[in-house]
């Protein structure tokens, strides 16, 4: 069962960008897009490119590799049929980015 974690400040996160996070040995990363946040897998399945590292269009994260794109909304892949990264619940309190790992 996931348990909710703190992982990062709100504002260590800017809009439109990523931030690679650890928690537990486990990659995660979190995006802020229109001032909404939310956590995926921090690896992309393409070439192992740090989703961390890219930023959001269209409500997509952007690998900073290869330039594949991820729905933030469900972590499907729209640049390649039939992949996707997992999304975890991501929540703030008091300012900090809470994700249930």
């Amino acid at each position: 069962m996931a348990t909710f974690r703190p992982v990062c400040r709100a504002d260590e996160v800017p809009e439109g960008r990523g931030r690679s996070i650890v928690v537990d040995g486990l990659g995660i990363a979190v995006f802020r897009d229109s001032g909404v946040f939310h956590a995926i897998l921090g690896r992309c399945p393409h070439a192992n490119g740090s989703m961390g590292d890219g930023w959001v269009e269209d409500g997509e994260a952007v690998c900073p590799l290869h330039m594949w794109r991820f729905k933030l909304s469900s972590g499907r892949c729209t640049t390649v049929r039939g992949q996707s990264l997992h999304r975890f619940a991501c929540e703030v309190r008091d300012g900090e980015i809470w994700v249930a790992v």
